[in-house]
């Protein structure tokens, strides 16, 4: 079917991307901007992987109640595909798209607990990351990235899920770059400086900071852009540049200049202190992590003597929570950074009995065979975990496993393989950390069989 062809579908579900999915003269579809009970007419843009792509031009039918949205980006931007649905209704979709994809591990699953919803629609993210480009016509972009394009950019001067601090950090950058004629990074030629902007911020403090990541550094362009920024934007609490020479697309660097301040942020969560340093992970949403981490240490129950081990553990996140009643803490990371993070952040807030071991976890758990450990949290990345640490952790045989999951595809292959060891679903509840977009994290609780 040729892109710009028009066609009225009926849309009877959505895609783990969060898209209607529809079916007609034995094609199938995946329409951005449509919703189950919808019918539309769409007009086709492309093919990916034997479905065809289509955009929502009108609708015809709708089950669920659309709303203007707020961002003049919406519907070009890869952000918030959902900005106008309800919120009410986001979170329906949600429960509905989290539940079809656990059922795919074709495992015993007890009926979910309600979705927990954000107290925060909009403005609730803590970190945003933007990539500079040019346009076609030559023009200077720093923005994020248009929906299903790495090539084209949106020059974002408002957005609706970051602070208008952080919006106010991307303009000044954007003014003062082109300024100084400091050259964007070319991804053909590999050649030029800018690359990425972050910017994060602590809800608690208002603590900014910005990681600005480059191809070539000591450049006397780049610091002179911080000196601008930072003379324009005095809610900067501190700046960092990152030397990127490697070809990868990701928004990191090998190397860090300090430019201004300390180098990191610091944010409360459920009275812990968390240092966050350009490495560090922590949830986007601050406000809806803090009832994220009373769930898992809800669900947790009385953990006093008992040894947890954190898998994924990042800047100690819920680990430092459930050890202020715990015997003992055992986390495990793969970053450098996001380990020194936790071990500083433990000794910040006066915790003594957390440990934290550099290294990756299929690596680092087939070492703590022989220790034993009444409950595992797990928070792993999209990809979920890897197939040899999902072995180790079931070769261990905690008789609980916490599991927290922003992909609940991933956890649902997870889930698959800790049950052939044993391990059945004893309750799961969504958790919407992502307003007016599809994603959503899941918490799963998993015991051995006559645990």
């Amino acid at each position: 079917m040729r892109s710009g062809t028009e066609i009225e579908l009926s849309i009877g579900a959505i895609t783990p991307d969060g898209d209607g999915w529809a079916e007609s003269g034995g094609r199938q579809f995946h329409v951005a901007r449509a919703v189950p009970g919808d019918r539309v007419v769409a007009r086709v843009f492309g093919r990916r992987r034997g479905v065809t792509l289509a955009q929502v031009i009108a609708r015809q039918e709708e089950t669920v109640a659309r709303r203007a949205p707020l961002c003049p980006a919406f519907g070009v931007c890869g952000g918030c595909r959902w900005q106008e649905v309800r919120y009410a209704d986001q979170l329906s979709l949600k429960a509905s798209m989290v539940a079809t994809a656990l059922q795919s591990a074709d495992v015993p699953l007890p009926d979910p607990e309600p979705i927990l919803p954000s107290p925060d629609e909009f403005f609730y993210r803590n970190k945003m990351e933007f990539a500079f480009g040019r346009s076609r016509e030559g023009e200077f972009q720093l923005g994020l990235h248009a929906r299903g394009s790495f090539n084209r950019l949106i020059n974002t001067e408002r957005c609706m899920l970051q602070s208008t601090t952080s919006i106010a950090i991307v303009n000044a950058v954007r003014r003062a770059a082109p300024e100084l004629e400091l050259p964007v990074y070319d991804l053909r030629r590999h050649v030029g400086v800018l690359r990425f902007l972050t910017v994060r911020d602590a809800k608690s403090s208002g603590e900014h900071l910005v990681n600005l990541v480059v191809g070539a550094y000591p450049h006397a362009g780049v610091d002179s852009l911080a000196e601008r920024v930072l003379a324009q934007v005095q809610a900067i609490t501190t700046w960092v540049t990152a030397l990127h020479e490697g070809k990868a697309q990701v928004a990191m660097g090998q190397g860090v200049a300090l430019a201004h301040g300390t180098g990191a942020i610091v944010e409360r969560c459920n009275g812990i202190d968390y240092q966050i340093s350009p490495k560090s992970f922590l949830q986007t949403n601050t406000r809806q992590t803090e009832q994220l981490y009373r769930l898992v240490c809800d669900w947790a129950g009385d953990v006093r003597g008992a040894r947890i081990l954190d898998l994924y553990c990042g800047a100690g996140g819920v680990g430092l929570q459930l050890a202020r009643g715990a015997g003992q803490v055992c986390g495990i990371e793969s970053v450098p950074e996001a380990v020194a993070d936790a071990r500083g952040n433990a000794h910040r807030n006066g915790i003594g009995n957390c440990i934290f071991l550099e290294g990756a976890v299929e690596t680092v758990l087939p070492g703590l065979a022989h220790e034993a450990f009444p409950l595992a949290i797990v928070d792993p990345p999209r990809a979920g975990m890897h197939e040899r640490a999902a072995a180790a952790l079931a070769a261990l045989r905690p008789p609980r496993i916490l599991y927290v999951s922003c992909n609940a595809t991933t956890l649902a292959v997870d889930v698959g393989r800790l049950a052939l060891a044993g391990y059945r679903v004893r309750r799961w509840r969504p958790v919407d950390l992502f307003p007016q977009t599809p994603h959503c994290e899941v918490v799963a609780e998993l015991a051995l069989e006559g645990a």
